[in-house]
């Protein structure tokens, strides 16, 4: 008995391989298939897309543009594209462009990609303007790019680099929301417009730049290459980029100086403004313009926040013609514009340790910073100075013409009296904040309230920390401080 179970092993092996070996034929077979249908079209091997497009007399109209706006080098090349191709019809009761409107609207139909018909579903395709092409599936096989629609008896037309698929319209790219904002017109748009020009900062790109020799004074001669970066577009709202999406708010020239007029009691007259101080109320301005993300006016939340993190009230917006769809947001036109003063009434803290617009009476004394978890950014400073007078000066920018409270805190280190200062805007003399503290019998790390403090005009301040009473022991004074808190009256709480 034992005998027959090699035989029966042996049978039960070959037939494992015989069925396996089937298998394997028959998903070689498939694969061959398929990839003969979407790698291998018989005869279209040395074709390339151009070719492909211009041999079909219902795509002449397309094929023509290609050639007259400059794709025919793109597409002879060795690279993979996707071509949505409309027929010759799609070109009737067009308006007029211009050559460079063409060359966009003609690049919108050209993918960086091999996408074949078993590749459609949602997708955001990357097209060789650098605009992107929205494509949705829907029941029944129908797919929508853009606003068009494939033609499913029409697709797959391929060849060495790449492939083509017929849609039944062009495809006219929408503007991004930093093209459109420029295309307005000037005369009742230029204020923004020109805000967004003004935080271009043009300088040489060095590492593209090529030296060419030196000048008489030994300094080197660049074939200059020029770098131009926006603050606005690259760090605070990429309205140029396509890959991003926001929500802009509008506002027409009349609406942004009638705004800006209503709080100019905190800047001064709007006429006798320097140019700085115009561009910072204008940031201030459109700094509540932009919101991440395209939201429709019927779906914007009751709290609106912007890119800046300031907060309003959608109650507060007056809305002209709203939903206008772009490539990468939305804009809703305003009918008059609100200034929120929390946009500009907010807290101004010294941190204290910090080198920046930071003076010390005397250098020769140390200062140093010092860390406590119970500092409010984690550390402190400490200056060793000595006598009366000495003390630690700061500068502090976008100062509003309104009264302040002051207030600050630090460690209980040494009986030195302290007492805040700040520079008369017309006498240039520097006047107290309030009564001297005595640092050793004050609660340590608790904010001491010094009193207010009324500023004649917007600008930069000048506030000094200074020592006003010796020691029992002349000569060994020192300022422990973390942070100077300037807080507007109006939102100040005790």
């Amino acid at each position: 008995m034992n005998k027959k179970y090699p035989y029966i092993l042996l049978r039960l092996f070959v037939i494992i391989i015989t069925m396996a070996a089937s298998l394997i034929h028959d998903s070689c077979t498939i694969n061959k298939e398929v990839d003969g249908y979407y790698n291998n079209p018989p005869g279209r091997n040395d074709d390339n897309l151009l070719t492909l497009i211009g041999e079909n007399e219902n795509y002449s109209l397309f094929y023509n543009a290609l050639v007259e706006y400059g794709f025919e080098d793109l597409l002879s090349k060795n690279q993979y594209f996707t071509l949505f191709v409309p027929p010759n019809s799609a070109f009737d009761g067009l308006p007029e462009y211009s050559a460079s409107e063409w060359a966009k609207i003609i690049g919108f139909h050209i993918v960086y990609a091999n996408l074949y018909s078993r590749d459609f579903n949602n997708l955001d395709l990357l097209t060789v303007n650098g605009k992107y092409l929205n494509m949705r599936r829907f029941e029944n096989n129908i797919i929508k790019i853009f606003e068009s629609t494939v033609n499913m008896d029409y697709v797959d037309q391929y060849c060495q680099n790449g492939v083509i698929h017929e849609i039944d319209r062009l495809m006219i790219p929408r503007p991004n929301l930093y093209e459109y904002i420029m295309t307005l017109d000037a005369s009742f748009y230029s204020i923004l417009q020109d805000f967004l020009i003004s935080m271009d900062n043009r300088y040489i790109d060095y590492e593209k730049s090529e030296r060419i020799g030196v000048n008489n004074n030994g300094d080197p001669i660049y074939d200059t290459v020029w770098k131009t970066e926006n603050y606005f577009l690259d760090n605070i709202a990429g309205l140029n980029n396509e890959g991003k999406a926001y929500t802009g708010f509008i506002p027409s020239n009349e609406d942004v100086l009638e705004a800006l007029h209503s709080i100019e009691g905190y800047f001064g007259n709007l006429d006798d403004m320097d140019q700085e101080t115009y561009h910072q109320l204008l940031f201030i301005a459109f700094s509540g313009s932009f919101i991440k993300d395209a939201i429709k006016q019927e779906n914007l939340p009751d709290t609106i926040v912007s890119v800046t993190g300031k907060s309003m009230e959608k109650s507060v917006l007056r809305f002209g013609e709203v939903n206008l769809e772009l490539s990468n947001g939305i804009i809703h036109m305003l009918d008059g514009m609100t200034i929120p003063k929390n946009f500009f009434l907010v807290p101004i803290v010294i941190e204290c340790d910090r080198k920046e617009n930071r003076k010390v009476s005397n250098t020769i004394y140390a200062i140093e910073q010092l860390s406590d978890s119970r500092a409010s950014e984690g550390s402190y400073v400490y200056y060793g100075c000595r006598f009366v007078g000495d003390y630690l000066e700061f500068t502090v920018n976008m100062v509003y013409k309104t009264t302040y409270w002051f207030t600050w805190t630090g460690p209980k280190q040494g009986p030195s009296h302290y007492q805040l200062f700040v520079k008369d805007d017309i006498t240039g003399e520097f006047v107290n904040v309030g009564d001297p503290v005595n640092n050793w019998t004050k609660i340590p790390w608790k904010p001491v309230v010094s009193g207010t403090y009324s500023f004649s005009g917007f600008g930069t301040k000048t506030i000094r920390f200074v020592i006003v009473n010796e020691l029992p022991v002349v000569g060994f004074n020192a300022i422990y401080v973390d942070y100077i808190k300037l807080t507007p009256e109006e939102i100040y709480v005790p």
